[in-house]
């Protein structure tokens, strides 16, 4: 017997009232029987019968397709009026259920063959008819994601407070192992970003990671580590766990204008996690729960961690030289 609140009893008792967050606990109840086996296809890696002498390209497409149909399975029947799909487009489900749902059903695919961490992303919204899905983040009823890795987690939010549920590998059953959870006060002194794009990016945000790449010796005065997962699951529990900042901003690249994250499917569930664990998420300027999507496949930038690291971010952007190394964030005077 665990000595853990079983997921399902946890659920039930966190949405005792409102229709909308009811809907919501018992879809994640059914999408965490989804997870459990799309956990299991993930572990078995190469020894899946159907990747036998299959090109690499065509694996990654595999695990994204068999996650879809685990998960389109899992919700047949569920409360959810329809669901909006990373890769898919939308589906009607329940005529008359009170939310709507977006899901990236398998995030990271093309991390399978380096044995990296991979996720499945979600969240829910009042059902709103044609708009539903251009509603603003904070709007959101519940949102999260699983996490396919050492450990299959669920983390995720039902509007108040961060919660994590671990699975029980033995059996498949999740566990909350982390009840509102909140980022460290003293956050680790850790940045994400993927540095081959320093070029392309904007002065704002070049400014502030050459002050963390300067360390001690420039105007942070202090030495930082950068970490790079290329998992936006594996990325977002670091930095519940550890604090410091991710940094995804827009660059200059053809289709990296608006940002690469999509504002639905990726952006949403992590800033409510996010900022119901004590953090901030912002697209470098403005919460991202503020902003409501123009259309379904909208990018946007995503920056989020702990609270201070990204709010100055932002202020590097309202410096008139776009933070490049200007003198509010120099030791060294004006001249450097």
């Amino acid at each position: 017997m665990s000595a853990f609140t079983g997921l399902d009893v946890w659920l039930k008792d966190a949405a005792a009232a409102g229709e909308a967050a009811r809907a919501a606990a018992e879809t994640i109840t059914r999408m965490s029987r989804a997870a459990a086996e799309v956990s299991r296809m993930v572990a078995r890696g190469p020894l899946n019968p159907a990747l036998a002498d299959m090109r690499m390209s065509d694996i990654f497409a595999y695990f994204d397709k068999r996650a879809g149909e685990i998960f389109s399975a899992a919700l047949e029947g569920a409360p959810v009026s329809q669901v909006a799909r990373e890769k898919g487009g939308v589906n009607a489900v329940t005529a008359g259920a009170p939310v709507a749902m977006t899901l990236d059903c398998f995030n990271g695919s093309t991390n399978i063959d380096a044995n990296l961490t991979t996720g499945s992303l979600f969240s829910f919204l009042p059902e709103g008819g044609d708009e539903t899905f251009l509603q603003p983040g904070e709007r959101q009823i519940a949102g999260g994601f699983f996490t396919y890795g050492p450990r299959t987690a669920l983390i995720f939010s039902l509007g108040e407070g961060t919660q994590i549920a671990t699975m029980d590998p033995d059996t498949g059953e999740f566990f909350i192992t982390a009840e509102n959870k909140t980022l460290p006060e003293d956050y680790a002194r850790e940045y994400a970003v993927n540095a081959s794009n320093y070029r392309h990016w904007d002065p704002a945000i070049r400014s502030y990671v050459d002050d963390m790449i300067d360390g001690a010796d420039g105007p942070r005065e202090a030495d930082y580590s950068m970490r790079w997962a290329a998992s936006m699951a594996a990325e977002t529990v670091r930095v519940l766990n550890r604090g410091g900042i991710f940094l995804y901003p827009n660059d200059m690249r053809p289709g990296y204008l608006e940002g690469r994250l999509k504002h639905l499917f990726h952006a949403n569930p992590i800033a409510l996690v996010i900022e119901n664990a004590g953090g901030l998420a912002t697209n470098g300027r403005e919460r991202i729960l503020k902003q409501a999507p123009k259309r379904l496949d909208q990018r946007i930038p995503v920056i989020f961690g702990s609270r201070p690291e990204v709010e100055r971010v932002r202020r590097y952007y309202e410096l008139p030289t776009g933070g490049m190394r200007s003198p509010l964030f120099s030791r060294r005077g004006l001249f450097r």
